[in-house]
């Protein structure tokens, strides 16, 4: 009620309560206590406030010493005092009625008005608690009446301590006062139950979420399989749980999880036939069925695992005793659905697993019979080059070198699942290989690598060696040939979207009027060719700062990836 409202009864309620005085004299004070009743009954939705206001609305309008509400719980068959104003002899909550006991019970049980001018004489009086030791004298007991025929909601109780006649006016007035209230009660309880049920649907899909983050943590099939059996469990309260999936090679069904393992291993001889039988039939069907009994007095309930639009398994819930209610049902159904979709991602990952490391394994054999084949090459050109002359050993050492710088990228790639390979560890291994094919184990040249990480690819790996194992051979015959050795140096870095690969010797630099554009020899052909053609990139050729030779290459790396670490040497 609106404080105004308050304010206005307040000063209907100043004059000292005369016996003989009408409370609710003529049809607009009547209509106005009913205003007031209406309006505090549609106050709020919330019950408990509701009727405290209905209960002090109409205390003050009756001007009687105590009104209360009880409300009748069906479960139990029992009024519980759940509302009071004015002189009450407990709180609310704490005191019961029988259906029948008292001239409360009573009024509840007959579901007729109630008047006692003597309550403690009426032949349903019990002895209700008193205040300062004296009884209530008077009482009028209303029965509170759904919409739904017959179905009792509570009793509207007016009490007073001096005995009081009822005037038939003013049980006219708590009669449909008790009707606005009625409506005003079971219009909160369904709120109640509605806003009850919004909150469990929340809380449902707040499971769900959780769920759906669990299952989706992993694809390791083993791990998802014993998340998805103990969150069946705790989800729909069985006995047990099994998981079967029909073989796509086969079109057998498989037990994939069975939980608890122990309870199911014990009486897997009785369930197991009987759940095959189920499944095929939900596998049929496409449709959940319920199975009662199978094995020693357990149900089983059979949900299909949908994915794609077809049942491809089925996850089996063991009752000991009754089946999961129908709003449960509902959430079982979300729940398997993503638990097959999850299982499928889980295998298909599997089997790329499986895929990937069988292709892996043929590419690791395909290098290693190439390296193979190429070092039996290298080895026939070099004894053909022990027996040739000096201009021709020239020439077969160097094919040689290249051969063998090939054999570099295939033992590279032969030893990694990913045919990318960084470009620092590539150069260390080639330069190795190239000046200790020149000097042997002679520490004639010093050289070093060092830069940053530039991740290739495997046929840019293959460019990259024979490139490297030009420029390396190039700086040591012709920048050191009058010198017993002399300092190399290979540099990687990354230029935005480039990588860039330097090698710079200290020899006697390049001859004078060199012009790389004009040059015909066949080293420098092909490493133009291998920069220009293979790489699509640029290449440069130039003296060194500190005197000697600079060969720079700017290429785009194919690589996915390129890793920028510390610097390397």
């Amino acid at each position: 009620m609106l404080d105004n409202e308050w304010e206005t009864l307040a000063e209907l309620l100043k004059a000292p309560v005369d016996p003989s005085r009408r409370v609710l004299a003529g049809p607009v004070g009547r209509l106005q206590a009913l205003h007031w009743i209406t309006r505090a009954a549609t106050s709020s939705l919330d019950l408990d406030e509701m009727l405290s206001t209905v209960t002090r609305v109409l205390r003050e309008t009756m001007r009687v010493d105590s009104c209360g509400i009880f409300l009748y719980d069906e479960s139990s068959g029992t009024l519980t005092l759940r509302a009071v104003y004015g002189i009450a002899p407990d709180r609310p909550g704490r005191f019961t009625l029988p259906l029948g006991v008292g001239i409360t019970g009573q009024a509840a049980l007959t579901r007729r008005l109630q008047i006692a001018f003597d309550a403690p004489r009426h032949p349903a009086y019990v002895d209700y608690p008193h205040v300062d030791d004296r009884p209530f004298a008077s009482q009028v007991s209303v029965p509170l009446l759904s919409r739904q025929p017959g179905r009792l909601l509570g009793v509207l109780n007016v009490l007073t301590l001096e005995p009081r006649e009822f005037w038939p006016e003013e049980i006219d007035f708590l009669e449909t006062a008790a009707g606005e209230i009625a409506i005003a009660i079971e219009n909160a309880l369904l709120y109640r139950e509605t806003d009850a049920e919004l909150r469990r649907r929340i809380a449902q899909l707040e499971l769900l979420q959780q769920l759906w983050r669990a299952i989706a943590s992993t694809l390791d099939l083993g791990e998802l399989l014993g998340t998805i059996a103990a969150r069946a469990l705790e989800l729909s309260g069985a006995r047990g749980v099994a998981i079967y999936r029909q073989s796509r090679a086969s079109g057998e069904l498989e037990l994939l999880r069975a939980a608890p393992a122990e309870w199911f291993a014990r009486e897997a001889s009785e369930l197991e036939q009987p759940l095959r039988s189920a499944v095929h039939d939900v596998l049929d069907g496409g449709a959940a069925v319920w199975r009662d009994p199978i094995g020693r007095d357990f149900a089983v309930y059979v949900l299909p695992m949908i994915t794609g639009r077809r049942a491809v398994g089925a996850l089996c819930l063991l009752y000991s005793a009754g089946r999961p209610a129908p709003e449960q049902t509902g959430l079982l159904h979300a729940f398997t659905d993503t638990a097959a979709i999850a299982i499928e991602n889980a295998e298909l990952y599997e089997e790329a697993r499986r895929g990937l490391a069988r292709a892996s394994t043929l590419l690791r054999e395909l290098h290693h019979r190439v390296r193979n084949n190429l070092q039996t090459v290298a080895a026939l050109l070099s004894l053909q080059a022990r027996r040739a002359g000096p201009e021709a050993r020239a020439v077969l050492q160097d094919a040689v070198s290249r051969i063998r710088s090939l054999t570099v990228v295939h033992d590279l790639l032969s030893g990694r699942e990913l045919p990318e390979v960084p470009l620092v560890e590539l150069a260390r291994i080639v330069v190795t290989q190239a000046v200790h094919s020149l000097y042997g184990d002679e520490l004639a040249v010093q050289w070093s690598v060092d830069g940053n990480d530039v991740a290739v690819s495997s046929r840019q790996t293959t460019v990259l060696a024979l490139l490297l194992n030009e420029f390396v051979t190039n700086a040591v015959r012709h920048g050191f040939a009058d010198r017993s050795g002399g300092r190399l140096s290979v540099r990687v870095r990354s230029e935005g979207e480039r990588a860039v690969l330097e090698v710079e010797d200290d020899g006697r630099g390049l001859p004078a009027g060199f012009d790389p554009l004009r040059e015909r020899g066949l080293g420098l052909q092909i490493a133009r060719t291998l920069a220009e053609v293979d790489l699509r990139g640029e290449l440069e050729i130039g003296p060194a700062p500190g005197g000697g030779t600079l060969v720079r290459v700017r290429f785009v790396p194919e690589a996915r990836g390129q890793m920028q670490k510390g610097n390397v040497s």
